[in-house]
């Protein structure tokens, strides 16, 4: 068995070759060199375990010898042989990096001991060393780890902060999807939520898709969505075309070769699915990518719960109280379909105007609303035949701002209960209860404002008959600009020519 190689520098051949018998009877690959320049060759070609140096070598100091090879390989175990040993030159060596030193006549027993005992530093240097570097490695590695998680938990954080700021679905989903593409830089990204339909997915908030595609619906068990939803198991797919169970693909047909695909799950329930693919670099999704995904889903099913439960409070406390203002309308047969026909006028205007869904939606409430108020005065000022008092009128006055006062607490309605509360109030400033003016008025309280009229004067009152409409529009037009904005006058009008809503309203 080989015990390793040696190298043996003296300029002494009888040396030389003495050491190599020896040591070769014992295991040990010997070569050796006559000068120093030469051992110093030899060991720059590589294969040495340890080296036997001479400190007297005929063309070069044996501690420039020592110096050169530790240059060479710091690691490296060098034996100073001697036949004049003194306490300077073998300090020296030691101090140039010599392991140790052994005195001539040679002693076999010494050499092989020392030689050993040589070797076995040598690998637990080497050891050591590996293992150090490799330590080093591993937490560089786990150092890169921890950051990437870091910062990875600080994203979800971050994400799940934004996702929970709102009770608005739909803003919900809109922050989810966002969130999820500026994220992993998608180009496609949607939501699906449990439809009212059993066992089916309706895709509710798209990013980089056809319009047309959402509220697509998707039953239960079919690919992708379906399939997710039914083993509420999330999904990770490096190319779609090699999956078995999504190769034959359905309606979801934005799907290309990598995706994500995870189940929102409340208590054991899917309630939604979120589908990722399309990176903008084309590169596939990665392990990293998935568990992102699936902490978004863990923030998004709270959050979308949330929504949906708060959007149910929302429509019962609304439906109470529509159905309250309903109540009021149908009390007085002059009035009974007096909130219908002002919603009807005012959402007509507010299109025309060019509106947003969002106002056209407050507006629409509002007018259902507008005289919720009516329900704190007494039905003998409101059923009057004859002219009011100031005391009364003053009563009246106050309707718009009971109203508001009984919607107050219902903090969703939010505009809706400004538009309430400003009805009345007129273009020139002399409405009230404010007595505000111009565009300071909310712009649906003045859409409002002249449906309200309209249809008030086309309506049989205690008071007095119904205007014609032809009256009714005379009367908008003379007040254009003092009463009423005239651009929502000129709205109303063009309402009027395009559509045949007066003949309609008359028939119903």
């Amino acid at each position: 068995m080989v015990e390793g190689n040696i190298l043996v520098i003296d300029d002494e051949l009888v040396i030389c070759e003495f050491l190599r018998d020896l040591l070769e009877d014992r295991g040990w690959t010997v070569n050796f060199a006559l000068s120093g320049q030469e051992g110093i060759k030899a060991f720059q070609a590589g294969g040495c375990d340890v080296v036997i140096c001479d400190l007297k070598i005929s063309d070069m100091d044996g501690i420039d010898v020592i110096h050169e090879i530790k240059r060479v390989d710091p690691d490296s175990v060098v034996i100073i042989i001697t036949g004049y040993p003194s306490f300077e030159t073998v300090q020296a060596s030691l101090r140039e990096g010599a392991y140790d030193y052994i005195t001539k006549p040679v002693n076999i027993n010494e050499i092989s001991f020392v030689i050993k005992r040589a070797v076995a530093f040598r690998d637990l240097t080497l050891t050591n060393r590996k293992l150090t570097k490799e330590l080093e490695q591993q937490n560089i590695k786990l150092e890169k780890k921890v950051k990437e998680r870091t910062e990875e938990l600080s994203i979800l954080y971050s994400v799940g902060l934004d996702i929970l700021s709102t009770l608005k679905l739909d803003e919900v989903l809109q922050i989810i999807v966002d969130r999820v593409c500026a994220v992993l830089e998608l180009e496609i990204c949607s939501v699906l939520l449990v439809d009212k339909e059993p066992g089916s997915l309706k895709i509710r908030f798209v990013r980089g898709l056809e319009n047309e595609i959402k509220n697509t619906k998707i039953k239960f068990g079919e690919p992708i969505s379906g399939w997710v939803a039914e083993h509420k198991e999330p999904v990770l797919v490096a190319d779609i075309e090699t999956d078995l169970r999504f190769r034959k693909r359905n309606q979801e047909k934005y799907y290309t070769h990598s995706f994500i695909s995870v189940p929102l799950v409340i208590r054991g329930e899917v309630i939604g699915v979120i589908n990722v693919n399309n990176k903008r670099s084309r590169l596939p999704f990665t392990e990293n990518d998935f568990r992102f995904i699936r902490g978004i889903a863990n923030e998004a099913a709270i959050a979308v719960e949330n929504a949906q439960l708060y959007a149910s409070l929302e429509d019962t406390y609304l439906r109470t109280v529509m159905a309250l203002a309903s109540a009021i309308d149908a009390k007085d047969h002059y009035t009974k379909t007096h909130s219908e026909h002002v919603t009807k006028f005012a959402t007509a205007m507010a299109r025309e105007m060019g509106l947003c869904e969002k106002e056209i939606k407050e507006i629409e409430q509002a007018c259902q609303l507008h005289d919720l108020g009516k329900i704190g005065i007494q039905d003998s000022i409101l059923n009057k035949p004859g002219q009011l008092t100031p005391e009364e009128w003053d009563e009246i006055k106050l309707h718009s701002l009971k109203s508001a006062e009984i919607l107050r607490p219902l903090s969703f309605l939010g505009g809706v209960i400004e538009l309430v509360e400003q009805h009345h109030e007129r273009y020139d400033g002399k409405g009230y209860p404010f007595g505000i003016k111009g565009e300071n008025i909310k712009v649906g309280a003045r859409i409002i404002a002249v449906a309200d009229s309209f249809d008030a004067m086309t309506t049989d009152r205690p008071y007095r008959r119904a205007f014609t409409d032809e009256e009714a529009i005379k009367e908008l037009k003379n007040c254009s600009g003092t009463q009423f904005d005239p651009k929502v006058v000129e709205a109303f009008l063009k309402v009027l020519e395009k559509t045949d809503m007066l003949n309609t309203l008359h028939q119903a």
